[in-house]
C-alpha cells in the first residue's frame, strides 16, 4: 500500500489494483480520517470491491498511517511539543 497523490487534506491510496481517496482533517487538536467515497452502486463489480476493501479494519489503519505521514512530509499538519495535533497555518496545499 502507498500513497500515490495529495489534493489539499485528500490521499489517495494505491494497494494493487484498489484506488481511495481518504480525508484528513485536524479537529480539537486531533487527527480525523475518513474514507472519501461511502457511497457504493451494489450493482457496480468495482465499487464492491472497493467498499469491501474500505469495510477492512486494517486497511483503514494503513491508508490512515499513510495519510498522516504524507500529509506531514508535505508540511500541512504537524504535531508540537504537547503531542496538539495542528495545520500548518502557512500553507494551505503542496
Amino acid at each position: 500500500m502507498q500513497a500515490i497523490k495529495l489534493i489539499e487534506f485528500s490521499v489517495l491510496i494505491k494497494d494493487g489494483k484498489i484506488k481511495a481517496w481518504i480525508n484528513v482533517r485536524v479537529e480539537n487538536e486531533d487527527i480525523i480520517c475518513d474514507w472519501n467515497q461511502y457511497i457504493f452502486r451494489l450493482t457496480d463489480q468495482e465499487d464492491v470491491i472497493l467498499k469491501k476493501w474500505q469495510e477492512r479494519l486494517e486497511n483503514f489503519e494503513d491508508a490512515r498511517d499513510l495519510a498522516v505521514n504524507k500529509l506531514e512530509e508535505a508540511k500541512l499538519i504537524y504535531q508540537d511539543k504537547n503531542g496538539i495535533w495542528k495545520k500548518n497555518k502557512n500553507k494551505i496545499s503542496a
